[in-house]
């Protein structure tokens, strides 16, 4: 499958099957969502509901095949342990990273058609005030068990490497 920015200047190649397609409502991610959406002529990050989507992969199964140059990193703080990736082109979200971490999640808006379905809902308990989830994937609180072991497994399968 192929992640592009918006305007197609940017793209990103992905290999075999992702660890797991999640909708994150994290603090941190709707902070991100909206300073990045703030930035001229940039795409949606968030939903209407406050997430941000994701599917995450190995990072030896992800590569840039296009428009690197034009990859800027964004922290929400000098010493945050994540950060994101922009295409600066046309201000799109690209990917998430967290430092030593063996994954990618990229931005599930970045994929076209074909992207796979969302499989759960993480750190719902940070979701904005008023916002009822509906039943159509399992939403959890924080991190659930079934995330951390898919993430687990994938690192083993990568050697442990990162």
């Amino acid at each position: 499958m192929t992640a592009q920015c918006a305007c197609g200047t940017v793209a990103f190649e992905t290999r075999r099957a992702p660890i797991i397609a999640a909708a994150c409502y994290c603090h941190s991610c709707q902070e991100a969502g909206r300073q990045i959406e703030q930035l001229f002529a940039a795409p949606p990050v968030l939903d209407a509901d406050g997430a941000t989507q994701f599917i995450l992969y190995r990072k030896d199964r992800v590569t840039c095949i296009k428009g690197a140059e034009y990859l800027e990193d964004r922290r929400l703080t000098p010493a945050s342990p994540t950060r994101r990736v922009l295409a600066t082109c046309c201000n799109s979200a690209m990917f998430l990273e967290f430092s030593n971490g063996h994954w990618l999640s990229l931005y599930r808006a970045r994929f076209a058609d074909g992207a796979p379905p969302l499989e759960m809902r993480v750190m719902t308990r940070d979701r904005p005030a008023g916002v009822t989830l509906p039943g159509d994937v399992p939403n959890f609180p924080r991190f659930s068990g079934k995330f951390m072991v898919k993430l687990f497994f994938a690192w083993i399968a990568m050697l442990l490497r990162r």
